[in-house]
């Protein structure tokens, strides 16, 4: 029915001119509630016989019309797309006032969300600028004040408004592309309003920007987490909280609102952070890093920053993350934050660490009780995700040496996280870790070599695990009493029973092993 409406419409002008009809304001709001009105609308705006009000009048009726067998944007769309620029960037001029006016809230209005008519002027903003799909309907001029006006408006209460009608805030800023950019940026503020919604602008720059757009955007939010985590905002974060605690009829003395200041710190630098890293630019990893790095800076910030720079590391942060590995233990340093920068080490592809790496793998002989051991395990998995297969007869002398108390024994799931992380070599390093099968090699050693095998070994390899399943040699350290792998035979018989279901599995997915 609205396809049909709408070649009608664009023909209906040669009907209409022929008759000679005058047109009046009331004719077209008339129209907008009748069957074939929005045909004649249609028509007053495509035909240039008619005056420029009565045009503009009739673009706004389309876009006002709430018609059960005509969707007025539509439209409105098919009619500016076969008028001549020329005829119709003129009725777009006088339309963004129009616009403007219909975004504007009315005295009275309630402000729990867009109304109808702000929705509608959106919505037809979005047609405006997105044109023809090649170019907007506007001139640059314009082009300009439409994306202006209605970024303003979405930006100025981003969740309500961001989803509303039928063009979201997504699909705006991509039909208006980079120049939104630095509208989007001055978005990013020290409010109450503002921060919630960073992670969503960020995300919109993301889509449209320049690598230039994204570091600008980026520098603002490191602008505004830097006011936060300053002591000068503690003022402005204790009028926020004081606000929210008299909103929820809660004390308002001055203990209750310093734990409110240090939630809402938290709380803003978590969006913060998680807006720099979705943007992924280099000066928000420095920023982050340098956070991590303070060791004046509160225990959970600096593990906030080291998370958030999870995939954005280069070799050029690898030492600097050492550093942090490093950390004497303290309010501001514990397992859990030399672990994350472990982890952050081995995305950095940086091979002259692993000496450094080594050095602290060798000492490294926490146990279990304080989960001290961790970090050990994770120094293992870094050396070898940075190392690859070269470097693991280099790992097994490592792995093999003899250990000072409090060492206990490498736990099980030191070795079979190290296990994992050699079966996400590639090509799999089998032939390697074969070699370490026998005897004459430390126990935790032949072990680790069996658990690969157990993972990704090949048919040949079950012979190889088969000498080895009644082998009574203890294997010692947390967590293998209760994986009931207590000696060498039974991690052997275990591994060659994981091998032989995955070869399996694998033949019948094969197609000559289908069913």
């Amino acid at each position: 029915m609205r396809s049909i409406c709408q070649r009608a419409a664009l023909t209906a002008a040669i009907m209409l001119v022929i008759s000679g009809c005058n047109v009046s304001d009331a004719d077209i709001e008339h129209w907008k509630h009748t069957q074939r009105g929005p045909r004649k609308i249609t028509t007053v705006l495509v035909e240039n016989r008619y005056d420029a009000a009565m045009r503009v009048h009739a673009a706004r009726a389309l876009i006002e019309m709430k018609h059960p067998n005509a969707s007025g944007l539509e439209l409105l769309q098919s009619a500016f797309q076969s008028m001549a620029p020329s005829d119709r960037e003129p009725i777009v001029h006088t339309l963004v006032a129009e616009l403007q006016g219909m975004l504007t809230a009315q005295p009275g209005t309630s402000a729990q969300g867009p109304t109808e008519q702000q929705i509608k002027a959106k919505d037809a903003a979005y047609v405006l600028l997105r044109g023809d799909g090649r170019a907007s309907f506007a001139s640059a001029e314009d082009r300009t004040a439409l994306a202006n006006m209605v970024l303003d408006w979405v930006l100025a209460d981003f969740n309500t408004r961001a989803l509303a009608g039928s063009y979201t805030a997504e699909q705006i800023v991509q039909a208006i592309g980079p120049s939104s950019v630095d509208r989007l940026s001055r978005a990013v503020a020290f409010s109450e309003q503002a921060i919630p919604v960073v992670v969503e602008i960020a995300k919109l720059v993301n889509g449209i920007a320049t690598p230039q757009g994204k570091q600008a955007t980026t520098a603002r939010i490191v602008t505004v987490a830097t006011e936060i985590e300053a002591a000068a905002g503690d003022a402005r974060l204790g009028e926020i909280a004081t606000r929210l605690l008299r909103a929820a009829n809660r004390p308002t003395d001055a203990a209750a609102v310093a734990r409110g200041v240090t939630a809402l710190r938290t709380q803003y630098l978590t969006v913060l952070y998680e807006a720099v890293r979705t943007l992924g630019q280099p000066n928000g990893t420095d920023y982050l890093l340098t956070v991590a790095s303070n060791a004046a800076t509160p225990l959970d910030r600096r593990k906030l920053a080291l998370t958030a720079m999870a995939n954005g590391v280069t070799s050029s942060h690898a030492q600097r993350l050492l550093s942090v590995v490093n950390c004497a233990p303290g309010p501001t340093c514990d397992i859990d934050l030399r672990g994350l920068a472990v982890d952050r080490i081995g995305e950095t592809r940086e091979r002259s660490i692993i000496p450094g790496l080594f050095s602290l793998f060798d000492t490294a002989n926490g146990v279990a009780a304080d989960q001290s051991f961790t970090i050990r395990w994770k120094l293992g998995e870094a050396i070898i995700k940075l190392g690859g297969a070269a470097i693991i007869p280099e790992f097994m002398q490592h792995l093999g040496m003899a250990r000072s108390a409090p060492f206990a024994g490498f736990t099980f799931a030191e070795l079979n996280g190290e296990a994992q992380a050699l079966g996400d070599l590639a090509p799999p390093p089998r032939e390697s870790l074969r070699g370490f099968l026998a005897n004459t090699h430390p126990v935790p050693v032949r072990v680790l070599a069996m658990m690969f095998l157990g993972i990704k070994g090949e048919q040949a390899d079950l012979a190889a695990l088969q000498p080895y399943v009644s082998e009574a040699t203890p294997v010692t350290g947390e967590g293998w009493t209760d994986a009931q792998l207590t000696t060498v035979g039974a991690v052997a018989t275990r591994t060659r029973q994981s091998l032989e279901q995955t070869l399996r599995q694998g033949q019948q997915t094969t197609p000559g092993g289908n069913r």
